[in-house]
């Protein structure tokens, strides 16, 4: 054959080759196709009977087993790989296998077609399940809140029992959990009957009394008087020992007028309640109230994910699912709600979608603005003035978990004219707890992270935004917080009705001049922990400002002048760089407040500044550098320490002075003070101190010789908490009444001695003629290095530390003893003791203790005591010891508990490391187990 039919030969058996190969695999491609799609087909069967039936045990309180949950997430799985290769193998077979088509992704789809119709087929194979559904578990703080209800109702002495809480939180699944639960208690022994009301808000008697007869199986006449129908419901009620359960209750009911028994001896007859606001407990006479809490996160991902479903549990969804179930802040309600909305959401955008509305407060997400919001929205709607309600939405103005200082908060009410400001400070600040408290009885208000402060539930703040939205604001405000906003607009256009300006926390280094331009009707103005340097001369156009904070600017060096600010009553520039007051201070005639506390770089106010503030009420320089006790003040034209004593309005001053031999304290002055905070420390401004408590008189005593310094006795005579730090000349605070004539330091209610290497007793008896300390109720000693006695010398008169309760000592390396017996003799009010770090400390309690030596003693806190071998003797009793705790105490062997008779009954717990309990020597068996049922490990302290 010559070559070119050799070629043509070869060619044709090629195309030949291609066809068939070609058939082949079209042919094998088509028959995997089809035996994929029927597979898959009944796989989607067993899935689709699965989920109905887990669906309708949902209905009944049950959930799927974690068997079928794994199965229904593989399954989830297949399908969003098999459903993309039947689309493609249905797409190549409408192509053919014409001479131009790619054998190689048909051979390659055929394959995978053949691996996945064996996964298909495993799990099909893999659905016969023992059980598809289980009951739902409760989680396990609801579990301890229905035993701690359960302990509640067996007990004799609580008739009335309310959990109350904010819209939402469980309440009512909590009380229907329990009533569930009841009907395999022991407790239903003693209990004819439970009859649930649900009151809700618009109260209706007669519809209470017409469910609770319904219970009864009492037929009551609808068009009787209230009054006849509770005599007949008060008979049939007298015969029976029953649980009334009052769900969603808004005010205060007469159960009298309804006709439910309220005698005293009715020990089996309780009363349940649910409520959201405190005052409802209280008008109700509740004996125990129970607060319910969000769900911590564990439990509230759990919630969450019950009710979203397992779409949840895909790895590209859920980190957002978490966020979404963050953002509802562990509020059931939100978690249901939302998560129900989300069910087998498995789109991503639709994740995202939600998590942005939520981020941003809007309510844009299916049911959340119905179910939820409008829900929480009653309590808003059931506060008692608008008043309340406009100070709750003044609230929202801070940003997300934002903890508010309640001073703060209470001067922007003062100032937003939420508070009337015509009363003195006092009353304006009691008006403000009142407000405060009243919104956290209502449960729209919780405690901050921190002491003094208070925050919104991220869920309550979205509705308190809700409200402000739909309502519209009469005067509308400006919150921008948080944002990182480093150049804020040049100008607010287009806001000249602005009433609040917050910008707190934001990195802002510089104010455009024009700024404040146009603004006439801003009231507040807070730039607090802001970068700004200074402040425009625009400033001054802000003339009904009434509020200007800018507490922690850390670099704010200068103001403006502020002569035009008149009506000012709130300045509060603590913890800036100011080298000096700003121009034209002293014209703020109406200002209240003055807040300079860590100014540390304060050197000059200019005469007649503070003179001038005639309606200043508060004046705070706690720290600040600013050197008021110097005579030559005067002749440098700088404010000399007499300019505050010639403010009539005057109530609360916090200052610190270098030395008072040139400045007038004197008991008269300090006397009129409500509140005063000065120290007197030479050459030092630090502010690492305790805090002056409302309304306490406290002085600061720092680095100061006791007893060579003149001027004190006024300080001393009226101070109601004294801190000694770093001082000298004295051997024991005795001699500092003996010193400086004072009668018996009979003011002082608050006693601390640290860091003081002279004293070598706390009170020496020997020089005192009369009581000393008679009033003190704390005592703390710390880092007294040569302290040998508490007591030395003679036994004082009757009298001395009478009313002490609480007593604590730390790192007094000397000390062998707490409380001598002597000293037993004149503690009989003390309630606790706390030690800690005393290397030498052998005993707390000495001599023969009787009960009536210590009857209100409540807790012994012990720590670090390698010496300490013994409490006190063993007593017969403990009259009203609730709690021990012990760490670091290895030769303390015994606990002081003579007889199981000597363990008080109002012991609670004893705390201690698990290696040293297990050391411990009894009298006896029954002393440890009364004891062992009392002990709660401690965990390691953490390096």
């Amino acid at each position: 054959m010559d070559p070119l039919g050799s070629v043509i030969v070869e060619t044709g058996r090629c195309i030949f080759s291609f066809f068939f190969t070609s058939i082949a695999t079209l042919i094998k491609l088509q028959h995997n196709t089809g035996q994929l799609r029927k597979e898959f087909e009944k796989l989607e069967d067993r899935k689709n009977g699965i989920e109905e039936d887990v669906r309708l045990a949902e209905t009944e309180g049950k959930c799927a087993t974690e068997q079928v949950k794994g199965w229904l997430l593989k399954v989830e799985e297949i399908e969003q790989e098999v459903q993309p290769m039947l689309e493609k193998a249905d797409r190549l077979a409408v192509q053919g296998c014409g001479p131009c088509c790619n054998i190689l992704p048909r051979y390659r789809l055929c394959r995978r077609m053949a691996k996945k119709q064996l996964e298909v087929r495993q799990l099909i194979s893999s659905c016969c399940f023992d059980n598809v559904v289980m009951d739902k578990k409760s989680p396990r703080e609801a579990e301890e809140m229905i035993e701690k209800l359960m302990e509640l109702l067996k007990g004799d002495e609580n008739k009335r029992i309310a959990v109350w809480g904010m819209g939402g939180v469980g309440k009512t699944t909590l009380v229907r959990n329990l009533n569930n639960e009841l009907e395999s208690s022991s407790l239903m022994d003693s209990i004819d009957i439970v009859i649930w009301i649900t009151v809700s808000k618009d109260l209706d008697l007669k519809k209470v009394q017409s469910q609770i007869a319904k219970r009864l199986n009492l037929e009551l006449d609808p068009n009787e008087v209230i009054e006849e129908r509770a005599k007949m419901l008060l008979k049939r009620l007298m015969m029976k020992k029953f649980l009334l359960i009052l769900d969603d209750v808004w005010e205060h009911i007469d159960l009298d007028i309804v006709g439910v028994p309220q005698t005293d001896d009715q020990a089996n007859r309780k009363i349940l309640l649910t409520t959201r606001s405190l005052d409802v407990c209280r008008a109700m006479m509740t004996d125990e109230e129970i607060k319910l809490d969000v769900l911590k996160q564990e439990a509230a991902w759990n919630l969450f994910a019950q009710n979203a479903g397992d779409v949840v549990e895909v790895p590209s969804i859920n980190p957002l699912a978490r966020a979404v179930a963050k953002e509802c802040s562990g509020l059931p309600l939100a978690l249901k709600t939302v998560g129900k909305s989300m069910r087998n959401k498995r789109r991503i955008e639709l994740w995202k979608h939600a998590l942005h509305h939520l981020q941003h407060s809007d309510p844009h997400i299916k049911h959340i603005e119905d179910e939820v919001y409008r829900r929480l929205k009653l309590s808003y709607d059931s506060l008692p003035s608008k008043i309340l309600q406009s100070c709750f939405l003044f609230c929202s103005l801070y940003p997300e978990n934002y903890s508010i200082r309640t001073d703060e908060l209470i001067q922007c009410w003062i100032a937003d004219r939420l508070i009337n400001e015509h009363q003195p400070l006092e009353d304006c600040f009691n008006d403000g707890i009142a407000l405060i408290e009243t919104l956290k009885d209502s449960c729209l208000l919780e405690q901050g992270d921190c002491a003094g402060t208070v925050k919104l539930h991220d869920v309550v703040r979205d509705v308190a935004i809700w409200i402000s939205t739909k309502q519209g604001s009469e005067e509308p405000c400006a919150s921008i917080l948080f944002t990182n906003i480093t150049k804020p607009p040049k100008q607010f256009s287009g806001f000249s009705e602005l009433t609040v300006i917050l910008l707190v926390g934001n990195p802002i280094n510089k104010i455009h001049d024009n700024l404040f331009a146009g603004l006439r009707k801003v009231r507040v103005l807070n730039l607090s922990q802001s970068h700004i340097v200074t402040l425009p001369p625009s400033l001054s156009q802000l003339q009904k400002l009434r509020a200007l904070i800018l507490r922690d600017c850390c670099y704010l060096e200068k103001l403006p002048s502020l002569g035009a600010l008149r009506k000012l009553l709130v300045m509060d520039l603590s913890g800036t760089r100011l080298r000096e007051l700003p121009n034209g201070t002293s014209k703020l005639k109406k200002l209240q407040e003055l807040h300079l506390s860590r100014t540390h770089h304060l050197e000059t106010i200019e005469a007649g500044t503070i003179s001038g503030l005639q309606s200043l009420e508060l004046l705070d320089m706690s720290f600040s550098a600013y050197k008021w006790d110097i005579r030559c003040n005067v002749d440098y034209g700088k404010a000399s320490f007499n300019e505050i004593l010639t403010l009539d309005r005057i109530s609360i001053v916090k200052l610190r002075l270098d030395k008072v031999d040139s400045v007038t304290l004197d008991s008269a002055w300090l006397m009129k003070l409500r509140e005063f905070n000065i120290q007197i420390s030479p050459g030092s401004c630090d502010s690492n101190h305790l805090a002056t408590q409302h309304d306490e008189k406290r002085a600061i005593l720092r680095g100061v010789d006791l007893m060579g310094i003149k001027g004190l006795n006024g300080l001393l005579d009226t101070a109601s908490a004294l801190d000694l730090v770093i001082c000298g000349g004295i051997s024991a605070l005795s001699e500092l009444s003996i010193s400086h004539r004072l009668s018996s330091l009979q003011s002082v209610k608050s006693l601390s001695i640290s860091k003081c290497d002279c004293i070598t007793s706390f009170i020496s008896g020997d020089n005192i003629s009369g009581t000393i300390l008679p009033n003190l109720e704390h005592l703390s000693l710390n880092r007294l290095e040569n302290l040998g006695a508490i007591l030395g010398g003679m036994v004082p008169r009757k009298g001395c530390l009478k009313w002490l309760k609480t007593i604590e000592v730390v790192d007094c390396k000397k000390l062998r003893a707490l409380i001598s017996f002597a000293l037993l003799q004149q503690v009989k009010n003390l309630e606790q003791i706390k030690v800690k770090n005393c290397s030498k400390m052998k005993y707390i309690i000495g001599g023969e203790v009787s009960a009536e030596m210590i009857p209100k003693l409540r807790v012994i806190e012990l720590s670090d005591l390698p010496m300490l071998k013994t409490i006190c003797s063993r007593l017969p009793a403990w009259p009203a010891l609730e709690m021990i705790e012990v760490r670091n105490c290895p030769m303390l062997t015994k606990l002081p508990f003579a007889t199981s008779n000597g363990v008080a009954a109002t012991l609670k717990e004893i705390r201690g490391e698990l290696q040293w309990w297990n050391r411990l020597i009894y009298s006896n068996d029954e002393i440890k187990s009364r004891l062992q049922q009392r002990f709660q490990p401690l965990k390691p302290l953490q390096c």
